[in-house]
Order: structure tokens, then C-alpha cells, then sequence
């Protein structure tokens, strides 16, 4: 296998190296919980961190990005405390939505992260809106979106890739 580093720097490749292990260590420890009935519910997103980490780490901090259940790489390239994500996930009052939820269905504006919405083909449409709005401030901005097989059947997903078409709106 070649391998062609490009411009990448040691220090870069260390980074992307640790960017797609650490969500990998926190989705085992999650799944051990989970077994031991210490939590009650995670999505996993095990062998989907390459995705989550490699686009998020691609954007601008300020980039603004839809993330799904299994998208833990998105928190963590995000530079999210990991002890506030913890209270989140266990309904805390000091996590992000302040005991509202249990679940990855947050957001927040310090990280540029939209809250996710279970029906997964809106989060296209969400992120239309956003790319819209970089496009009419003439920013150089980009919106990521992810959804999966189950958006693919929904309205909005469709409706999403064709707003996001015909406008020529700067949203993957």
C-alpha cells in the first residue's frame, strides 16, 4: 500500500491519527456501560469515525455541522469537553441541553454543532439554510450535513438535494 502524505505535517498526521481513535475509545467504554446496564441506551457509530472526524476536521471551526447519532467523531473533533458530553448523555443539568434529553439530539452554538432531528432527511434541509445564509453574506462557509439509508426515503432529502442544486448552495 502507498501511502502519499501530501503537505501533511508529523504533527498533522499525529492529530488525525488521535482525532479517529478517541471517539473509538469512548464508543467501546460506551458499549461496556451499556452491557453492564450502567447507561441505558447508545447509538454506536464504531467503524463510521473515519466519516465524522475526517469532514468535521476538514471545515473551519466556525463551520456549522448536522450531525446524527452515530456522528461521535463531529463532538469530539469539535473540542467538546468530554466531561460536560457525559452529563449530557446522562441527563444531567449540567449538560448541553440542561437535563432536557439523553442523547445526541443537541446542539451548540460555541461548537457550531446543530441539535439533530430523529427524522434524518431534515437535517439536509437545515443545513440548505445555513449555506444559504453564508452564500447571501458572500462568505466562504460550507455546511455539513450527514443522514443516512432511512433520510434517503424522506421528502426532505430529496427536496434538500434539490434546493441545494438548483440554488448552488456551498453545503456538503
Amino acid at each position: 500500500m502507498d501511502f502519499y502524505r501530501k503537505d501533511l505535517t508529523d504533527q498533522q498526521l499525529t492529530d488525525l491519527y488521535r482525532g479517529l481513535l478517541w471517539p473509538r475509545m469512548i464508543e467501546e467504554k460506551m458499549l461496556v456501560l451499556l452491557r453492564q446496564g450502567r447507561i441505558s441506551k447508545w447509538f454506536s457509530g464504531i467503524g463510521q469515525e473515519a466519516i465524522s472526524v475526517g469532514a468535521t476536521m476538514a471545515l473551519d471551526q466556525d463551520e456549522w455541522v448536522m450531525p446524527l447519532h452515530r456522528n461521535l467523531g463531529v463532538f469530539t473533533s469539535r473540542g467538546m469537553p468530554l466531561s460536560k458530553l457525559f452529563m449530557q448523555w446522562q441527563g444531567a443539568q449540567e449538560g448541553y441541553s440542561k437535563a432536557r434529553e439523553r442523547s445526541f439530539h443537541f446542539g451548540t452554538r460555541e461548537h457550531h454543532i446543530c441539535g439533530m432531528i430523529s427524522h434524518l432527511g431534515p437535517q439536509l434541509a437545515i443545513a440548505d439554510g445555513v449555506a444559504l445564509a453564508h452564500k447571501l453574506r458572500k462568505e466562504n462557509k460550507v455546511a455539513l450535513a450527514f443522514t443516512g439509508d432511512g433520510g434517503t426515503s424522506e421528502g426532505d432529502f430529496h427536496e434538500a438535494l434539490n434546493v441545494a442544486a438548483v440554488w448552488d448552495l456551498p453545503v456538503i
